[in-house]
């Protein structure tokens, strides 16, 4: 048999291998994203669920990096998952034209980089494809075993991303005599069984994914500039050449059966659902992949009866596959960082981490308001290292793993991305520029949550209200906890909705935290206004004037 002939006859099992192949060597070769290294330390906490999202991606990463200890196994189960959801999309298609369908996979930026990329979106990718053929095979002959399936994938999907819901919200919209049908709520039943080890350890921690993705991380004051980004960037991620007619394809597109059908209520309502949350916050461009299966079936399905658009997807393959190639080689390459790339995460690496090492002379290392950087710097220099949130960043998963009992009362090596007059000394290095500080000793209560009323009012600009404090035990135990001087540690409110934000000491100390006197009176300056504000607690820390984060944000209304 020729080349060619076997080629024709093999021509999927060689598209995929080589795929496999194509990605497997980027996997290796290419640094890894600041959040993938967050994503590694997730792993080293196995959990039914972290900060900012389900555990899927630790699952992942840790089978991987079992077999492999560097960034090849970081990302291998992912790369195995991003191909096999391509072989499920292709699946999907009842009206196959393979030309047409490599042609547009090809062409798209997100499935050829992302395919990389050891982020939730990919195991989400993957399963709701995995979804999606469920529901065709429960629609055809709903029954028991259908039904299972069904449960079985649609809770490994909400174990990726919370996304998932949106996609079972809508393809339940799209069919709503799925109700009354017994297998529905059999399918409901077993997939909120299987995800219960989640939502209970959500209850346990309070709910915190919850708080934080639907309240915490929005913007107070609308920008023009969200929704432009978020067109402009739903665009280049279906793309990048062909986002606008991927797009307006699958729009276009008259479904016939009800799998196509709740594609299209899926592609419809995720793109709509974060359009109009531009008008409140920044929409990440990524929060949308729920909707990518359905627009590469749905532009598909109408192209491929309308051959004069489909060539425009050939017509843009080849500069689309440039565009791509020269990003996988700018990635593979461990050049020093194109300045005009806002944020350059994969190069460098290595060397970044070895210059903070060796500042820090042995030293424990905690960055300042950055769990990338510490994360990054765990991967890179092989120590453990720690991320301190004060009250001008965010909460994160260093917040609750047990890594900060281990620093206290030690001399400490503290790296910041910005500058002050307690960070006077700077490391330069091809990533950027970090100022650096040593705290002997260390000592900080990050771990510690405070709870309030959810809306404190404080008449005549006197706030009175109880709190509770929330205590790991192992924190409890240390000594340390109760030998601090109190004059120096002590309970702060911060107003972060005014600009810089207004930082206020609170008349209660470490001391009466531990013997339960919990109650605040205090006044608030009239130079904070009346009205609405938004305020956390904090108590501080061994950095004077940067107190850590030790709560979400609640309401003060000054009457």
């Amino acid at each position: 048999m020729s080349t060619v002939s076997f080629l024709r006859k093999n021509q999927k099992f060689v598209f995929y291998f080589l795929w496999a192949l194509m990605s497997l060597v980027q996997a290796t070769g290419t640094g890894l994203l600041d959040d993938e290294a967050y994503y590694w330390v997730y792993s080293r906490f196995p959990d039914w669920g972290y900060f900012d999202h389900p555990p899927m991606i630790a699952v992942l990463i840790r089978s991987g990096y079992f077999l492999f200890a560097n960034e090849s196994g970081v990302r291998l189960m992912v790369v195995a998952m991003s191909t096999s959801a391509i072989v499920a999309i292709d699946s999907l298609i009842e009206k196959k034209n393979d030309r047409l369908f490599y042609a547009i996979v090809l062409s798209m930026g997100l499935l050829q980089i992302g395919s990389i990329i050891a982020v939730p979106d990919v195991p989400l990718l993957f399963f709701i494809a995995l979804f999606f053929l469920a529901y065709r095979k429960f629609t055809n002959a709903p029954h028991i075993y259908s039904a299972l399936l069904l449960a079985l994938i649609t809770a490994l999907m909400l174990y990726s991303k919370y996304h998932a819901v949106l996609v079972i919200f809508f393809t339940l919209l799209s069919n709503l005599r799925l109700l009354k049908n017994i297998y529905t709520w059999i399918a409901g039943l077993g997939a909120l069984t299987l995800f219960s080890p989640h939502l209970i350890w959500q209850f346990q921690h309070d709910f915190i994914s919850v708080q934080y993705h639907l309240f915490e991380r929005n913007a107070t004051d609308y920008q023009f500039g969200f929704t432009t980004e978020y067109l402009i960037g739903q665009i280049l991620l279906a793309g990048p050449l062909i986002g606008w007619l991927m797009l307006w394809a699958a729009a276009k597109y008259k479904p016939v059966s009800a799998v196509e059908k709740a594609m299209r209520w899926t592609f419809a309502g995720v793109y709509l659902l974060f359009f109009v949350s531009t008008f409140k916050g920044r929409s990440e461009a990524n929060w949308t992949v729920p909707a990518f299966v359905s627009v590469i079936v749905l532009a598909h399905q109408y192209l491929n009866n309308k051959p004069a658009a489909a060539r425009w997807i050939y017509r843009l393959m080849i500069p689309s596959l440039v565009i791509i190639l020269a990003a996988r080689v700018y990635m593979l390459l461990d050049i020093s960082p194109v300045k005009w790339i806002k944020k350059d995460e994969f190069h460098k690496n290595r060397i970044w981490a070895k210059t903070v090492k060796e500042k820090a002379a042995g030293n424990p290392v905690v960055f300042v308001n950055t769990y990338q950087r510490a994360s990054q710097y765990w991967f890179y220099s092989g120590d453990t290292s720690f991320a301190l949130n004060n009250i001008f960043y965010r909460r994160n998963n260093y917040n609750f793993w047990p890594l900060e009992q281990r620093l206290e009362q030690k001399k400490v090596f503290l790296v910041s991305a910005d500058s002050s007059w307690l960070f006077s000394d700077a490391i330069h290095n091809p990533r950027r520029t970090y100022f650096t500080h040593i705290a002997d000793p260390y000592f900080s209560f990050s771990q510690i949550r405070i709870f309030s009323e959810s809306k404190m009012k404080a008449p005549g600009h006197h706030l009175k209200t109880r709190l509770e404090f929330v205590i790991p035990e192992s924190t409890s135990k240390d000594a340390s906890f109760t030998l601090h001087d109190t004059a120096a540690v002590s309970l702060v409110l911060y107003f972060h909705d005014n600009d810089p934000g207004i930082v206020l000491p609170a008349n209660l100390n470490i001391k009466a935290i531990n013997e339960g006197r919990n109650e605040i009176d205090m006044m608030i300056p009239a130079s904070v206004p009346k009205g609405r504000h938004r305020a956390r607690w904090a108590i501080s820390s061994c950095l004077a004037g940067l107190p850590s984060l030790n709560s979400i944000a609640y309401t003060v209304e000054i009457e």
